[in-house]
């Protein structure tokens, strides 16, 4: 049964306040180390906001308890000292640099709660496409993290030029999922109206095929199930209704805009039978997952499993802990118009691991892997690629040589093994 959907916008008013890419053929010779938050002691968030026609705004997102602070400064004051290094290219093969800067943010520990978020700004065009190479380095505690972000000002009216910023604490939203029952405001950059329309579209539930499959995937492109407009203010408050993909926009015709995402009401985590149930398909047989599906008691039928794999209820625990933190992680790193355990990425990301390194270029993400035992090694090419009304998302190139770590990874899964490469 289809759940009602429905937006709902709040009559208050707030004061006013604060994929047709270009192609790159040349592969990216630095690694980064993306998707292993074991790498890192720091892990930012980054999200990219065109304000102007020819600046955008870069807000950075971290854990205050990632970073240290101390007194060691001339106010005696609890402080921490985050520097940013970024080189923003314009073509990253061919090395043509746009900008390339050092920003440096003093943080007072009697301001901020459990998060430090920060900005600047860079100078962007219409019409061009970027990427962001970004380092964040903790000078207190002498640690670092980098990472390369798409600034698409590429394509016309795409996530970035829409802000979301969380109510009543008017902070920018970084995650783009909310629950039923929380509120935004949306601030929208270049050509807007005063009538908001809003398309929503059901999850797309479908599996991404095996690594090795050459099969097509057949899709129809999906239709809303419902569209409709409600006045648009900057300083009007929204939320979402059921679960769904809500797409804003201010074309009628045209179905692209900011998606923003329900996916239920404990997402991204897994905490119910009914969310640890589907993530199975990856390990199981078709007539197995359906006696799973058919069973009255699905809590008693995953602990089954777990259990009949793990053959101890330790190592079952391990067997739960691991594999459900991957769908966590996949969730939160990898959503598009699916929740991220159902990507393409999420897939690679749940059976095999995180990667050892991650190449990154304005069209494309390779993922390294090596056994630490064989020294074997494995490349996974992911491909920048249209995802319909999110805009889009990264497409495995998938190969039959992968067949073999495939099979082995799911055969360890079901002999009660943790594989990892």
């Amino acid at each position: 049964m289809k759940l009602f959907r429905v937006v709902f916008i709040l009559a208050s008013v707030l004061l006013a306040s604060c994929m047709a890419l270009r192609p790159v053929n040349k592969k990216v010779s630095s690694q980064l180390y993306l998707y292993n938050p074991g790498k890192s002691v720091l892990h930012p968030q980054y999200m990219v906001f065109h304000g102007s026609p020819s600046e955008s705004m870069v807000f950075i997102k971290i854990l205050a308890s990632e970073v240290v602070f101390n007194q060691a400064n001339p106010q005696v004051k609890s402080q921490a000292r985050l520097r940013v290094v970024y080189t923003l290219y314009s073509s990253l093969a061919n090395n043509e640099i746009a900008e390339r800067d050092t920003q440096q943010f003093i943080i007072d520990k009697e301001t901020v709660t459990d998060l430090i978020t920060a900005s600047f700004k860079i100078p962007t065009a219409p019409g061009k496409t970027y990427l962001l190479d970004v380092t964040l380095e903790d000078e207190i505690r002498q640690s670092s993290t980098r990472d390369r972000v798409l600034v698409d000002r590429f394509q016309v009216d795409n996530q970035q030029d829409w802000l979301v910023l969380n109510f009543p604490e008017n902070k920018v939203a970084f995650e783009h999922f909310f629950y039923p029952n929380e509120t935004f405001r949306l601030i929208k950059q270049g050509d807007k109206a005063d009538r908001l329309y809003i398309s929503v579209f059901a999850p797309r539930n479908i599996l991404p095929l095996p690594p090795y499959s050459l099969d097509e995937q057949p899709e129809n492109p999906p239709l809303p199930d419902s569209t409709f407009s409600l006045a648009y203010s900057e300083q009007l408050l929204y939320k979402l209704g059921g679960q769904g993909i809500y797409v804003f926009h201010f074309k009628p015709e045209v179905s692209k805009g900011l998606a923003l995402r329900q996916f239920g009401d404990h997402y991204p985590q897994v905490t119910k039978p009914e969310d640890m149930l589907p993530p199975l398909q990856y390990i199981t047989t078709h007539d197995e997952y359906l006696k799973l599906l058919a069973n009255a008691d699905l809590k008693a039928a995953v602990d089954q499993f777990w259990l009949d794999k793990g053959k101890t209820f330790g190592n079952a625990r391990d067997l739960i802990r691991v594999y459900y933190n991957r769908v966590v992680f996949a969730n939160l790193y990898f959503a598009s118009s699916k929740q991220g355990w159902k990507t393409d990425r999420g897939m690679i990301y749940l059976l095999l691991g995180p990667p050892v390194s991650v190449e990154r270029t304005e069209t494309r993400e390779s993922w390294n892997y090596e056994a630490t035992e064989t020294g074997e090694k494995i490349t996974f090419e992911f491909n920048l690629t249209d995802d319909y009304w999110i805009g889009y998302d990264y497409k495995l190139k998938r190969k039959e040589e992968f067949r073999p770590i495939w099979n082995r990874a799911v055969d360890y899964w079901r002999r009660g093994k943790i594989f990892s490469m």
